[in-house]
């Protein structure tokens, strides 16, 4: 099931950028077509207050049927995602997108027949791409976490100024009083720290946003209303890859009612009180899935638990990124004096996981076919003797996968 801790750094971040040229587009077009912005609720706001002071009813009302929609563009993300969270849908970001998408082809249809001619119209107009706005913001807010916007640059940039500074100030102190040759090491560091790698994405987004402004002046000069087909085909786009390939949640197994469990004569007073077991699901059964975020369930784990066991399901598929994300959470396990143990492994999954060096963090041993030697693998970790009553296979440990 979709949800935003689904979403690795690496996909938050793909996702960030590429919606920020969207706003940019919609806002330009939105400025040059309607003669207002559209996107952030300050400059709407600071206008409403001085058509409101110099009684400018008419200019007052408009900036305020703006940021109404703004708002209930942001409410109505929020129905959709809890709407598809409560029936349990796997495609929890589509339907937001998906309604973006038709609301931006219906704003260029509003242009192409004549755009905002009346008063009526022009509120017709604003009131479409404000709500296409809020709805997107709303929608990456939710998915990032409240990490980052898309529709607005002020937040970015003030973030942009604190975690730059924060990292100069961290480059300072690692290169003060070193010998000749260290900076180079420093630096070569450096481009893996989170500051780095933070200010890059903030840097990135407002990058995209003035690409999207640009663009968008081209294109709308250019072509006219038809130039919203782009930003409506990239949307398209983005909600047939969830539709296809959505991303899996990692969930802590049921280890009374587990079937693999069960099919290894696993029995729950067989495991070791510090031995968890988490499996890799999708709402949709056998249906290829992209990777879960493995460094955010490697900070839900229990600190109990010793030893972790995360059953894969055959059917995740891992790419460098997500491979890169499987690495970071085995760093963190190991700075925390825990082991990370991987179950069901295929051989495609095995060979992305050896082109991506895995193994330089993670013992190959660690590496199983299936739960069962898992099991066994986690039991030796622990330091526990061969379980009475267990199968021989899972008394006789657990070979590397090769």
């Amino acid at each position: 099931m979709l949800s935003a801790r689904a979403y690795s750094f690496r996909q938050k971040s793909r996702l960030a950028i590429s919606l920020s040229w969207v706003g940019g587009y919609a806002n330009i077009i939105a400025l040059i077509s309607c003669g207002t912005y559209v996107s952030h609720v300050t400059g709407t706001v600071t206008n409403l207050g001085h058509a409101l002071i110099g009684r400018a009813w008419s200019d007052g009302l408009l900036f305020g049927f703006i940021w109404l929609a703004f708002l209930s563009g942001a409410c109505a993300s929020a129905l959709l995602t809890e709407s598809a969270r409560r029936r349990e849908l796997r495609w929890k970001y589509v339907h937001p997108m998906a309604l973006e998408m038709a609301l931006l082809t219906l704003f260029g249809v509003g242009l192409h027949l004549g755009g905002p001619g009346s008063t009526l119209e022009l509120y017709r107009q604003v009131g479409i791409i404000s709500f296409a706005m809020g709805l997107q913001n709303a929608t990456i807010t939710k998915i990032s976490g409240a990490v980052v916007r898309t529709t607005h640059l002020t937040g970015v940039t003030t973030d942009l100024g604190l975690e730059g500074t924060q990292f100069l100030i961290w480059c300072r102190d690692r290169m003060r009083s070193l010998r000749p040759g260290r900076a180079g090491r420093v630096l070569k560091v450096a481009r893996r720290h989170p500051d780095f790698l933070r200010v890059l994405l903030l840097a990135s987004i407002i990058g995209s946003f003035l690409f999207g402004v640009a663009a968008g002046t081209f294109c709308y000069e250019t072509w006219g209303p038809v130039a919203l087909a782009l930003p409506v085909a990239f949307l398209g786009w983005i909600v047939w890859v969830d539709y296809r390939t959505p991303i899996a949640a990692v969930n802590q197994i049921d280890v009374v009612g587990d079937a693999e469990l069960q099919q290894f004569g696993i029995a729950k007073s067989m495991l070791p009180e510090r031995l968890g077991i988490w499996r890799i699901s999708c709402v949709s059964k056998r249906t290829a899935h992209r990777a879960p975020d493995f460094q955010h369930w490697a900070e839900r784990v229990p600190a109990g638990w010793r030893v972790v066991v995360l059953a894969l399901d055959p059917f995740t598929q891992f790419d460098r990124n997500s491979v890169l994300d499987l690495q970071g959470a085995a760093v963190r396990f190991q700075q925390d004096g825990r082991g990370l143990i991987i179950s069901g492994v295929t051989p495609v999954q095995y060979q992305a996981m050896m082109d991506a060096d895995l193994n330089r963090v993670l013992d190959l041993e660690n590496l199983c076919p299936d739960l069962e030697f898992a099991v066994a693998r986690g039991i030796d970790l622990l330091g526990h003797a061969p379980l009475s009553g267990t199968p021989n296979r899972l008394a006789a440990g657990s070979p590397a996968l090769t």
